[in-house]
């Protein structure tokens, strides 16, 4: 079992455009941590510690107060280019901020700068996490990119520090920005490069009045069923790390320890969320919801073990454990969410997310220094820690029904990928048009519809059969696996046909939006749909001229 996951990840890490991606999420990671230490070194010697913090600020709250409307760009802008760009923009911004450095340039010009660059890049994640999904063709392949994923951030958050630390002595601030300005621009050119199935799907005219909440669409993605606990169990975590910033800091420095041992306590971490991602590598796609608990368990428990023996050898193996705990709800959870999400809303549901993440993160750095003065350092952290790993237990009943959630319906799922026109979707995308689905009984001789109605629903026969008629004559016939209702639906027209039962049957149907989109938003499918209208339009014309048979 394990070999033949090792064998997929492979096959689904060959894939060139997934490594163009991949790619670019490196470059981003190492730049963003080197770019953190570079600005802050110049903060300092503009303005003293005080910058240090001020410039950290800066860096980090324009992009979490715009990534929601930025992501709006992620669902109706060509995803590879709006990446291009935004690193082309990020080359710029690092420019700028060579510029600030050879000429010494004070505190607000250099704020302004990374102001600059914070708004520039509020785009990156959400466009980079909801393209993923698109590049696979499987759960189990999601699963491979999305560890794949989580192995390249930990080494990332290792290589930069470690590459700025290796230049500056060398180049000095302003030689390790023109660095990192270099590798953006190899970032652009891997973007640029990168071929996506995902086609933008124009807003509906009629939605211009309301075109203002585009930005909060994927808030409400996030409130659906099943992404609603998902996200409750993401959101703890992410206040937990905010806590965990200033814990371990205080931890650190408490007992006459230095400000190295923080390094080397952060460092434990990326060491152990290195090895959890290489162990997620063999993750299969079902069962997720054990491996989510189990990453909020390795984040609680190590919490309040440090806060139980906080000097010593214990922390960093409690950190690294913490680590691994991380990489495995990363992945397991990404790949949930990939998967519930419709790539239509992807890049706004991951804005969102990105803004209550940022939110839930300051909550915990702003409640950890109220938190220590009241329970203590050590009643703090186990106190938080406790209540963290308790959490899946208690949501256990509901955290366990995310699997039939994500993986149910295999039947509706084999159903959909027999309809040749859902045939170029991926596996990821049937299943979210499964779960989408639901299913209708008729009698024999039941309408389902006629002709000159407006459309709003597409169909599959799952058993029994149906006529299709034009004008009172009967065009052709339909049994299972056979699908109708894309005509209407894809030309915005009105029913071109009636549809009665010929037997008892049961459909399988599609709401309008949710198929629209998933045929629409994928080019080799929009162009499958729209080769299969023209067909089905021919053969009408061709029966209405009487140069042909009706269709049996």
């Amino acid at each position: 079992m394990l070999r033949e996951r090792l064998r997929g990840t492979r096959r689904a890490l060959g894939d060139r455009d997934l490594a163009r991606l991949l790619l670019v999420w490196a470059v981003w990671v190492t730049v963003d941590w080197a770019t953190l230490i570079t600005v802050s070194l110049l903060a300092l010697d503009a303005g003293g510690p005080a910058a240090v913090g001020l410039v950290g600020a800066v860096r980090v709250l324009p992009a979490a107060l715009l990534s929601a409307p930025a992501s709006v760009l992620a669902d109706r802008r060509s995803r590879p280019r709006l990446l291009a760009v935004v690193c082309t923009g990020w080359c710029g911004v690092a420019l700028a901020l060579v510029a600030c450095a050879l000429a010494g340039a004070g505190l607000p010009v250099l704020l302004g700068v990374v102001a600059v660059g914070s708004a520039v890049g509020a785009a990156v994640r959400p466009t980079l996490q909801s393209m993923v999904p698109t590049l696979v063709t499987s759960p189990a392949d999601l699963v491979a990119a999305n560890s794949a994923w989580a192995t390249i951030e930990a080494v990332a958050t290792v290589v930069g520090p470690a590459l700025c630390a290796a230049l500056l002595g060398v180049l000095g601030p302003a030689g390790v920005l023109g660095v990192l300005a270099a590798l953006l621009v190899v970032a652009a050119a891997a973007a640029a490069a990168i071929r996506s199935p995902f086609r933008p799907v124009p807003p509906d005219p009629g939605s211009a009045r309301t075109a203002w909440l585009d930005p909060f669409l994927g808030f409400a993605v996030l409130a659906r069923p099943g992404l609603r606990l998902a996200m409750a169990i993401f959101l703890a975590q992410t206040t937990m790390r905010g806590l965990l910033q200033v814990f371990v800091v205080l931890v650190a420095t408490s007992g006459g320890g230095s400000d190295a041992r923080a390094g080397t306590l952060f460092i434990a971490m990326g060491v152990g969320g290195l090895l959890g991602a290489v162990v997620a590598l063999g993750l299969g796609p079902r069962r997720g919801s054990r491996w989510i608990a189990l990453g909020i368990v390795l984040w609680g428990v190590p919490v309040a073990a440090v806060g139980l023996w906080p000097q010593g050898g214990a922390a960093p193996v409690a950190l690294a454990a913490l680590g691994f705990g991380n990489a495995l709800l990363d992945v397991s959870g990404y790949t949930l969410v990939n998967r519930l999400v419709p790539d239509h809303l992807a890049g706004r549901a991951w804005g969102a997310f990105a803004a209550l993440g940022a939110a839930a993160m300051a909550l915990g750095s702003v409640a950890a220094p109220a938190l220590v003065p009241v329970l203590g350092l050590g009643g703090a952290m186990v106190l938080t820690g406790l209540l963290l790993a308790a959490a899946p237990v208690l949501a256990w009943p509901w955290l366990r029904r995310l699997d039939d959630l994500v993986g149910g319906r295999p039947e509706v799922v084999e159903l959909l990928r027999r309809v040749p026109l859902l045939g170029a979707l991926s596996l990821v995308g049937v299943e979210r048009l499964a779960r989408a689905s639901r299913v209708r009984e008729l009698a024999a001789d039941a309408v389902v519809v006629r002709q000159g109605d407006a459309a709003t629903e597409y169909f599959v026969v799952a058993e029994g059969g149906v006529a299709v008629r034009r004008d009172g004559r009967e065009v052709r016939r339909l049994g299972p696996a056979d699908a109708f209702g894309e005509i209407a639906l894809l030309d915005g027209t009105t029913r071109t046909a009636t549809v009665t039962t010929v037997a008892p049957t049961r459909l399988l149907v599609l709401d309008r939006d949710g198929f629209v989109a998933a045929v629409t938003g994928h080019r080799p499918a929009d162009a499958l749909a729209r080769a299969r209208v023209a067909d089905l339009r021919a053969a009408d014309r061709e029966r209405a001229r009487g140069d042909g048979p009706p269709a049996g």
